[in-house]
């Protein structure tokens, strides 16, 4: 007997789980109470046991069909509620176009930045296992992040034990030259197993071996997918081949696959964001025992299992090693730093900050939905009642306005698509060109799979509420007051009232979150630069090592070059640098020695360090702060002499007359190798938002050669006319050298602000769309507030209210929302400013300027939306409010 109930309750255990409903839970108990009874009259386990066999395959059966019929009457259901909800949509073309246009622009726009977010956040750094791989810099108190000595970088490399493989590389563009018209090049020198560590294999050849870093051995090259095409026809026996790089032969021992990116920052400070060209072996050349200059990049692999703070503490232990051993490494230490996080650097804050913006004008939206659906419940109240007294259920109903909406917000949510996908192409173009990850923002799958899930969420989120709301309706009422018209209860008015001060509230935080950045962005425009970017043409060039081996030559080239160039037509002055500002080519920098001064314990004297030739701060217009220019006479069998920024005279001679002050590079030096300063220029900043400008000097070009170098032309007229001029004086000294990244300096300082303007302009563009928004959403409440006490305005005129009187009543009910919006829109945007400290420059969070002006914005456009309802309540009838009652 308890082994045949056992059997039952598996049995009605499996119908359980099944979910058929109650009626077959009742079958069942009708079979088990049966199956005893035949138990009790057959007295055998065995007959019952097969009785119930059968019975169980014939419930089985029956439990199909009806689960077929069920799914058919669910599925009928459904069909028969959107076929319903279509109708109620196309009788109302105007009430569906305004509300799914609504819902289309904010879905669009969070769609549109998601994109963004997904390209440039979500998705994966394409190198394998990319967790793993870190940047590699050190640090001290005046430098928070700076480059490697190429020698501590090879003690790293054979001392850590972190790491399962070590790399550096750092910038060098080269000129190929031989095989058509010369091209410069951007590329990286980078130490054996680069590629090793990045997790990539070159798709022909190989990478670098540790001989390559040998000084003479390192005549190799890997190409780019796109140079190895485009130069080379992607000949397949391009391995093996010598080319001609730097007027040196060089051997291509390996070609990357296409999309290989750089990892790291550098890469975007290249021009044009054209990407990486080809690859050359670091050689370590030099005294390992000077370890003062600093130019190189690391990047490692940690081993399986090692995390960040483990490896951090075995790098600084390393480094406090190499401190006593070598003077010039005491007192820094070592930082590591993801490589996602290196790449996205601040543009995650950023787009963080645009993902908040959309998702206030997406919940904007919703609550203007919500409104409108509460005024369309309002008017089919008669309808609603009428299928409430007929004994629809209340569920159902719910069911029937939840499809509607959700219908409204898939409509939107396809047309919100359309929308993101012509906003993410003008976005990208608007991106700046060091904008990380710009080439992997698309909308892709994800992009798609997250419009449905936000269309579906928001659907549900304005669809709801109203549609709870109608469910409660009173039939008995609704058919009393017959055509009377219809009635708000006190529940329906304060969630409207709500929705409206929620809409005001976003609103007015996004305004002035839009206003700190545009007083951010103002004030880098007006920031002085430090030099005067009109009329000004930048250019670079880069003499070849092996052609140019004498550095009196590289000197004489320049010199020839800027004096030709300054004396052509419609030029006022022509120079060259080592670099131009604004361009992230200024990282050099080392320690030195000042005469008469001890540097602080543990740290050294520390600057940037430039080239210049004698007219190259005339051009750029940076101005003379005591002493003099370089001059002609500063060749290189004359005296050393330098050129200090007022930055470097207030750090190491404060209160003194620097004119005539000497420093040096040497650690026993001679009269030869002290340099003494013999002018003084204004400062000028890494960037715009930089906090100060960095100490920095410059030697003149004759007496530190250097063969790359930036051409300053300043002309008289548009510089643009100079481009060819500029090409041909430089084809004219030397036919095979390429001129390249010819630029104006006012296009410089343009991209210099271009990432504080985007974000402005999109945050500014969601505010605007929200405020409108706001203003639509606070006209319909009290549009709607109007139309409901038309009868009421019309008793007060007849029992002698005046018709300001009305205005005035109207007015103070928009008030009471609009200022309720906005205190507490000002208290929310108090908590949540500190998000944009990162992104504004010399404005306080909390400026008040901003936070009252927009409050006042807010609170005028807001009653003036509520003006015109208003003046509509006035027009009232008394007459006709006493027919009605």
């Amino acid at each position: 007997m308890e082994t045949v109930l056992r059997l039952l309750r598996k049995l009605k255990l499996l119908v359980f789980r099944e979910k058929f409903g109650r009626d077959l839970e009742e079958e069942m108990v009708f079979h088990r109470e049966q199956a005893e009874k035949d138990l009790q009259a057959d007295g055998t386990a065995a007959d019952t046991a097969r009785i119930l066999v059968r019975r169980q395959f014939g419930n089985q059966t029956r439990l199909k069909e009806q689960s077929h019929e069920m799914v058919g009457f669910a599925f009928e259901s459904v069909l028969q509620d959107v076929r319903y909800a279509l109708r109620q949509l196309g009788a109302n073309r105007s009430f569906t176009a305004v509300i799914v246009l609504t819902l289309a622009l904010s879905i669009g726009a969070n769609s549109a930045i998601f994109s963004v977010i997904q390209g440039v956040l979500l998705k994966p750094l394409p190198y394998p296992e990319a967790q793993r791989l870190v940047r590699i810099f050190l640090t001290s108190p005046e430098y928070p992040k700076f480059p490697l000595n190429p020698f501590d970088f090879r003690d790293f490399r054979t001392r850590n034990h972190s790491f399962e493989s070590l790399a550096a590389f750092t910038r060098g563009d080269v000129q190929l030259s031989g095989t058509g018209e010369a091209e410069r090049l951007y590329g990286f020198g980078v130490t054996a197993g680069y590629f090793h560590v990045l997790g990539l294999k070159p798709a022909l050849g190989r990478e670098f071996d540790r001989l390559a870093e040998v000084p003479g051995n390192g005549l190799q090259v890997i190409l780019s997918d796109r140079i190895w095409r485009t130069r080379f026809a992607a000949a397949p026996d391009i391995i093996g081949r010598k080319i001609t790089l730097n007027a040196q032969p060089f051997t291509v021992i390996g070609v990357m696959p296409a999309g290989v990116e750089h990892p790291g920052n550098e890469y975007h400070s290249l021009p044009y964001g054209e990407g990486i060209d080809v690859w050359w072996p670091f050689s370590f050349a030099g005294d390992p025992a000077q370890r003062g200059s600093h130019y190189i990049e690391g990047i490692g692999r940690l081993k399986n299992g090692v995390t960040l703070s483990q490896a951090l503490s075995e790098m600084n232990a390393l480094m406090t090693q190499l401190g006593r051993e070598h003077t010039n490494d005491a007192g820094w230490r070592v930082m590591l730093i993801p490589l996602y996080q290196e790449i996205v650097g601040n543009s995650r804050r950023m787009l963080m900050v645009l993902l908040g913006a959309v998702a206030m004008v997406l919940l904007i939206a919703c609550a203007n939905a919500a409104n409108l659906l509460l005024a369309r419940a309002a008017t089919r109240q008669r309808e609603i009642a009428v299928r409430l007294s007929l004994g629809a259920p209340r569920r159902r109903l719910v069911r029937q306005l939840l499809t509607e909406s959700l219908l409204i917000a898939l409509l939107g949510g396809g047309l919100g698509v359309a929308l993101a996908m012509a906003g993410v192409k003008m976005l990208v173009a608007l991106l700046p060109a060091d904008f990380p990850r710009a080439h992997d923002i698309r909308v892709s799958i994800p992009v798609f799979a997250f419009t449905f899930l936000v269309s579906i969420a928001t659907g549900i989120l304005f669809g709801l509420a109203p549609a709870l709301q109608a469910s409660r309706t009173d039939p008995r009422q609704s058919l009393h007051e017959g055509g009377r018209g219809t009635t708000v209860s006190g529940r329906q008015r304060r969630l409207r009232n709500a929705l409206v001060v929620s809409e005001v509230s976003l609103a007015c935080i996004l305004l002035i979150g839009a206003g700190l950045m545009l007083r951010s962005l103002l004030n880098l425009i007006r920031v002085d630069p430090g030099f005067q970017q009109e009329h000004v043409l930048t250019a670079s060039l880069s003499l070849p090592h092996e052609k140019y081996k004498d550095e009196g030559a590289v000197g004489k080239f320049y010199d020839r070059l800027v004096t030709t160039l300054g004396s052509a037509p419609g030029v006022q002055s022509a120079g060259a640098g080592s670099d131009v500002p604004w361009t992230g080519y200024d990282e050099n920098a080392g320690g030195f020695t000042i005469e008469g001064k001890q540097p602080p314990p543990h740290q050294e004297f520390h600057a940037r360090y430039h080239r210049a030739t004698p007219d190259y701060f005339r051009a750029l217009g940076i101005p003379l702060v005591g002493g003099r220019f370089f001059t002609e006479a500063d060749k290189a069998n004359a005296p050393s002499v330098v050129i200090i920024n007022r930055a470097m005279a207030e750090l190491y001679w404060p209160h003194e007359d620097v004119v005539g002050k000497r420093f040096t590079y040497a650690d026993k030096p001679k009269e030869k190798d002290w340099m003494t300063v013999v002018g003084v220029v204004g400062n000028v900043k890494d960037q715009p938002n930089s906090p100060g400008a960095t100490p920095a000097f410059w030697w003149p070009n004759l007496q530190q050669p250097d063969g790359d170098m930036s051409l300053v032309v300043r002309a008289q007229g548009d510089p643009q006319l100079l481009v060819d001029t500029v090409r041909n004086e430089a084809a004219k000294l030397d036919p095979t050298l390429a001129v390249a990244d010819i630029r104006l300096m006012d296009q410089i300082a343009d991209s210099s602000v271009a990432t504080p303007r985007l974000a402005f302009v999109l945050v500014g563009s969601f505010a605007a769309l929200a405020i409108l928004l706001a203003m639509i959403g606070t006209y319909g409440v009290i549009s709607y507030s109007v139309n409901q006490r038309s009868t009421e305005f019309g008793l007060r005129m007849a029992l002698g209210a005046q018709r300001r009187d009305v205005l005035r009543l109207v007015l103070l009910q928009a008030a009471v929302l609009v200022l309720a919006g906005t205190a507490s829109g000002v208290v929310l945007a108090l908590a949540l400013a500190r998000l944009l400290q990162n992104l504004i420059y010399e404005v306080s969070p909390s400026d008040p300027e901003t936070f009252a002006a927009v409050g006042l914005i807010v609170v005028l456009v807001a009653m003036l939306a509520c003006y015109i309802p208003a003046r509509r309540a006035m027009r009232a009838e008394p007459m006709a409010a006493l027919r009605a009652e």
